[in-house]
């Protein structure tokens, strides 16, 4: 398997997603093609969902911050994925900026066989669309539930 060049090092790397935020999926018909594997878009949509429980879990409000973009996006095929697998999908924040924060992700099938990984670059943002900082607040939350993430 060649390394993603974001993954400094590949089993340190997949110790620490397991760490992270965690979404079960059971890959459905629909999610497929024509060829009956898993389509090439529906990653970016289990990264999403893990990203918003990773938000949710450490105690994000749209209410009270700002909006967040996802302003760069990449995910690396390991294996075919098909319909009816289960899926465990990870979310792990390994650097958070002043107004950005790069999250990695990791999936898993019910063998522990990692089936793609992935990551983002999402930035918080007011409402003119100007890069809002993350409160010190929600930095501290991050640092406590994630410990190695890089502030």
């Amino acid at each position: 398997m060649r390394v993603p060049a974001y993954i400094p090092e590949l089993e340190s790397w997949l110790e620490q997603m397991k760490h992270g935020t965690r979404l079960d999926v059971a890959v459905r018909f629909a999610e497929t093609d024509a060829y009956g594997h898993m389509n090439n878009r529906v990653p970016f949509v289990y990264f999403e969902d893990v990203r918003t429980l990773m938000l949710e879990e450490t105690g994000y409000s749209l209410a009270d911050d700002g909006i967040i973009v996802v302003a760069d996006a990449q995910c690396n095929y390991i294996r075919q994925v098909y319909p009816r697998s289960r899926l465990a999908v990870y979310a792990y924040p390994v650097h958070v900026g002043s107004a950005s924060c790069d999250v990695h992700y990791a999936a898993f099938n019910e063998q522990e066989e990692l089936m793609f990984t992935g990551r983002t670059s999402m930035v918080q943002i007011d409402r003119s669309g100007k890069a809002f900082p993350w409160s010190e607040a929600y930095k501290n939350s991050l640092q406590n539930r994630f410990e190695s993430v890089i502030i």
